[in-house]
């Protein structure tokens, strides 16, 4: 073999060596890209539950903190231009929130929300940035503990702005680009899960308004028809399971055509206001006070035996009988009411229309015997 053979042999061997490091290298770089992709996962997954926004943001620093080995991890509220800001939480101090802080003290900070894009500090005795602190550290003795920083700004979509200030200490090492890009893209998916969170906030408070608005009564804001048969049927449910009487009052106001055709419509909407007030004051906590329709109430007592709802019923017979109405124009007037009473457990009543009926007929029969009167 000759001297030119051996090398080009030789020659190709370092070639061989030179393409196998460098396939190692990237390999190395596939599994860090792999376990950095993990380890970003692992920690959306944790926020992506439905979990109030500053849950997200104490969850995510602290989970940014394990996987980036950092020693101080925290979430400032802030717009650009800003003096101050406010540490919403941190890793380090993690009781800590609402604390006010100086931004003239946060280069990094400014920096963030003012060019809208990560900031990366390897060495704050380095940085240009620093400049002036690093006088101010001086003159006034101060020693400095952190070294490489790194601010990342975010935006929530009710136009709440800040930075997750990310820093460690002079013993453990600068922060590198990659780990900026890692913080970034982990930040990023967690807003992403904030903003999904508040529009599912926002929706299930919608939701909530409107089914109050369907359950009552716009005049009295006491329950309406349908939200009394809800309540109502939960009721008689409850007190099955527990073997409990229950009792209800359908109670209407007497003559009260009358008051709409001298006083006019506006004067019987404060008198059926008024009667709604009373009503609830001469009832408990637990009773359920409900609007049935025109001067109809009705009154639900949980856990009430017959005697005691018969003599609830007179009670309130007497309070609407001593009050006086206002009809407006400083003019007042005492009315009655009727109240129909019914039990259960009772013969034949199994269902909240079952209920409703029998005190329907005892209303019936208080009308008959003359009104201002109660019956069973």
């Amino acid at each position: 073999m000759d001297q030119r053979t051996i090398e080009e042999q030789r020659s190709e061997i370092t070639r061989l060596q030179a393409a196998l490091r460098e396939l190692q290298a990237q390999l190395h770089q596939v599994k860090e890209d792999a376990e950095s992709r993990k380890q970003a996962v692992d920690i959306l997954n944790d926020v992506m539950g439905n979990l109030p926004t500053e849950e997200i943001f104490h969850m995510l620093a602290r989970r940014l903190a394990r996987a980036l080995d950092l020693t101080h991890s925290s979430v400032i509220i802030a717009k650009a231009g800003d003096s101050t800001g406010v540490v919403a939480t941190a890793f380090e101090q993690p009781h800590l929130h609402d604390l006010k802080i100086d931004l003239a003290k946060y280069p990094e900070v400014s920096a963030s929300l003012e060019k809208q894009r990560p900031i990366l500090i390897p060495d704050v005795m380095k940085c240009g940035r620093y400049t002036d602190l690093r006088e101010v550290w001086k003159r006034e003795g101060t020693t400095i503990s952190v070294r490489s920083i790194i601010a990342i700004p975010f935006t929530l979509n009710d136009g709440t702005s800040g930075v997750f200030l990310l820093r460690r200490t002079r013993e453990k090492p600068i922060f590198t680009q990659a780990e900026v890009d890692f913080a970034s893209s982990v930040i990023k998916g967690a807003v992403s899960a904030i903003q999904k969170v508040r529009t599912l906030e926002a929706a299930k408070a919608d939701n909530a308004r409107l089914e109050v608005l369907a359950h009552t009564d716009p005049l009295t804001h006491l329950l309406n028809r349908r939200g009394l048969l809800l309540r109502l049927t939960s009721e008689l449910d409850r007190v099955r399971r527990y073997n409990a009487p229950l009792g209800l009052l359908l109670i209407d106001l007497d003559r009260f055509k009358s008051v709409n055709d001298t006083y006019g419509h506006l004067a019987g909407d404060d008198v059926l206001t008024e009667m709604g007030k009373l009503l609830l004051n001469a009832t408990r906590s637990v009773d359920i006070v409900g609007r049935y329709g025109g001067e109809e109430f009705v009154v639900v007592l949980p856990e009430t035996g017959a005697e005691g709802v018969l003599m609830l019923a007179q009670r309130i017979r007497e309070k609407i009988a001593s009050n006086r109405f206002s009809l407006g124009k400083g003019i007042t007037s005492h009315l009655t009411a009727s109240i129909g009473v019914a039990n259960f457990p009772s013969m034949g009543i199994d269902s909240p229309e079952d209920l409703l009926h029998a005190a329907d007929v005892a209303l019936y029969k208080a009308k008959e015997s003359g009104r201002n009167a109660v019956c069973v």
